[in-house]
């Protein structure tokens, strides 16, 4: 099925992949959960540094208005 709930962009399930497949990305839970918190991390201080710049951008405007 293309584009179903459980594929990706490729139309692969994720849930088959061999073992080899699982090893090159690191199969082990500890490494995905490493992998997973850092993609997080990196989210978090992407949506840190938008709110920045909208709250700075904001404050420009009311500077200006006044």
């Amino acid at each position: 099925m293309i584009g179903g709930q459980d594929e990706d962009s490729c139309g692969k399930s994720g849930t088959d992949a061999t073992p080899q497949e699982r090893k090159r990305r690191g199969g082990s839970a500890s490494a995905r959960g490493k992998r997973s918190l850092a993609r997080k991390s990196t989210a978090v201080s992407q949506a840190v540094q938008l709110m920045s710049l909208i709250c700075s951008s904001l404050d420009w405007i009311q500077l200006v208005m006044s």
